[in-house]
C-alpha cells in the first residue's frame, strides 16, 4: 500500500531529478500542459498548443499563421495568467511558431 509519505518522497525525488536536469518544475509542466485550455480558453486551445518549456520561455505551436499572430498579440496577457499559476511566474516570454503542414 502506498502511503502519503511515499508520495511526498516521490514528489521530492522528481523535483530533484528535474532540477538536476535543469528542467522546469513538475507543477509548471503540469499546469502548462495539463491546464492549457483553461489558461488560454477553449477557442485558442483548439488552434494552439504548448510544445516545450525552454528556460523561462514557453514555446507554442499554432495551427496557422493567423493563430500564430493572434497568440503573439495575446502573449503579455497569457504570461500574466500563467504567473497566477504554480511556478508560472518563472515564464518570461512566449515564442510562437506555425505548425508544419500535416
Amino acid at each position: 500500500m502506498v502511503t502519503r509519505s511515499d508520495l511526498i518522497a516521490l514528489s521530492e525525488s522528481l523535483e530533484r531529478l528535474l532540477d538536476s536536469m535543469d528542467a522546469p518544475p513538475a507543477d509548471l509542466l503540469s499546469t502548462v500542459f495539463g491546464d492549457w485550455a483553461q489558461i488560454v480558453g477553449a477557442e485558442v486551445a483548439r488552434h494552439c498548443r504548448p510544445v516545450s518549456l525552454d528556460g523561462d520561455r514557453l514555446v507554442v505551436e499554432a495551427a496557422d499563421p493567423v493563430w500564430a499572430s493572434e497568440l503573439k498579440w495575446l502573449s503579455d496577457q497569457l504570461l500574466r495568467r500563467l504567473a497566477e499559476t504554480p511556478s508560472g511566474d518563472r515564464l518570461k516570454a512566449i515564442t510562437v511558431r506555425v505548425a508544419p503542414p500535416a
